[in-house]
């Protein structure tokens, strides 16, 4: 959200005038909003973009002379702090790829509402805003890649799809790897906007991954254990901050930075996250080891998990990275494991059984399944999943083998930077 008296810069850059004019007609009711300027082709809206510096381009894909795609990554490296919004009337994946590798920060199907737009303008000013208030010498600076610590192994819990129960098994997850393996163990809440982790474990300590913030100059093991909450299984939980706009506090960099400490402190990093591509996920799924892609068997959540897995391959994660969880499995449904994974050519690494109002009784009670149902098909099937990842990280130990899985050098957070940060494909 803008600042108070503030208001939002846009530059409209569409070849089809009657599109530049509904635009700008659109855009003058908002009072946090104003119309620097609208051109009509990709080199005039660089040359604007360079003198007007505006902070937020509406930009068409397809424009004379050059197109869209190239355009944005000629401003996204000149100008950091400015986010591009990328406009289309096709959808379809290579699009979405394609902006994302320019540096676009988000993508709108046409037509699409008012209220959408502005929305999405809002969400993309701020999620600017940090890079916008650095100097320039820290933006061009890429942070340094956060290699493994020995004897660690980070999983980050994530699904382009909410609702799928992400949180259920990251918190489950936690608790039954310290239950099998006796090994120290942390709980990231990464949802950093709405987490939910220290309500499902009934943690009320008040402190939150906010809190680490002022301090990352100073960040340690010793204040990082003070800020972290104990659970009486002996899971050490990082919640997320207590208002969803505190998220906007905690960057890209101090993501990194924060698990890269936890890493120096414990055996497994369970981090939870949410269905988004800003950067501070993004460095979530950077630093992790594996990512456990968690879905159900619903065609939307399928094809969201294709899309994803699409976007990974873009990002050059290594197939390996990526370990596919199926949730609330049951094998009555009309989709089969086989009809998934010929759907998202990916293999189906565990299937997690459901569990239905025994679930959601222990996430009201605040006392996780696996502790208060441990001979439940659910619980089991969390038992068997744990227990093969705490074998496969123990025989990576034994054996000195460098992981297949392993991630990728961080990439730099610059202007310029090939990234992109979709809160979801819209239309």
């Amino acid at each position: 959200m803008a600042q108070p008296g503030r208001r939002i810069s846009l530059l409209i850059v569409d070849d089809v005038a009657d599109t530049r004019s509904n635009l700008a007609k659109l855009l003058q009711f908002e009072k946090d909003m104003q119309v620097v300027g609208s051109v009509g082709s990709g080199k005039e809206g660089i040359a604007q973009a360079r003198e007007l510096r505006p902070d937020v381009i509406l930009m068409d894909i397809n424009l004379p002379d050059i197109d869209g795609i190239r355009a944005t990554e000629i401003i996204t490296r000149e100008l950091p702090g400015t986010g591009v919004i990328m406009l289309s009337i096709q959808g379809d994946t290579d699009y979405l790829r394609r902006a994302m590798q320019a540096g676009a920060r988000q993508f709108l199907v046409k037509p699409f509402s008012g209220d959408e737009l502005m929305t999405v303008i809002r969400q993309v000013d701020a999620l600017e805003a940090g890079r916008r208030n650095q100097p320039a010498a820290v933006v061009q600076t890429a942070p340094q890649p956060v290699g493994r610590s020995d004897g660690c192994k980070t999983l980050a819990v994530f699904s382009p799809k909410g609702g799928v129960g992400c949180s259920t098994v990251a918190v489950n997850l936690a608790v039954t790897l310290k239950q099998s393996t006796g090994k120290r163990v942390a709980l990231v809440d990464g949802s950093l906007r709405f987490g939910d982790v220290a309500l499902m474990l009934n943690l009320h300590d008040g402190k939150t991954i906010a809190d680490l913030v002022p301090l990352i100059d100073q960040l340690d093991e010793d204040l990082l254990r003070g800020i972290m909450s104990t659970h009486s299984s002996g899971v050490q939980v990082l919640a997320a901050p207590p208002r969803p706009e505190m998220a906007e506090l905690i960057t890209a960099d101090a993501t990194r930075r924060i698990l890269a400490m936890l890493k120096t402190c414990f055996e497994f990093v369970i981090v939870d996250t949410w269905g988004s591509f800003e950067e501070t996920v993004l460095a979530i799924l950077d630093t992790a080891d594996q990512i456990l892609l968690v879905i159900t068997m619903e065609m939307p959540c399928i094809k969201d998990a294709r899309l994803f897995l699409e976007i990974a391959e873009a990002l050059k994660y290594p197939k390996e990275k990526i370990l596919l969880v199926v949730n609330r499995f049951d094998a009555g449904q009309t989709i089969s494991i086989q009809d998934v994974e010929r759907s998202v050519r990916h293999r189906v690494d565990w299937k997690i059984s459901s569990g239905g109002h025994m679930v959601a009784q222990a996430i009201n009670q605040g006392v996780p399944f696996v502790i208060a149902n441990r001979e439940a098909p659910v619980a089991r099937s969390l038992r068997v999943m744990a227990e093969e990842i705490g074998r496969a990280a123990e025989s990576e130990a034994t054996d000195g083998v460098p992981e297949a899985s392993a991630t990728p050098p961080a990439r730099p957070l610059l202007a310029g930077s090939k990234r992109l940060s979709f809160l979801g494909r819209r239309g």
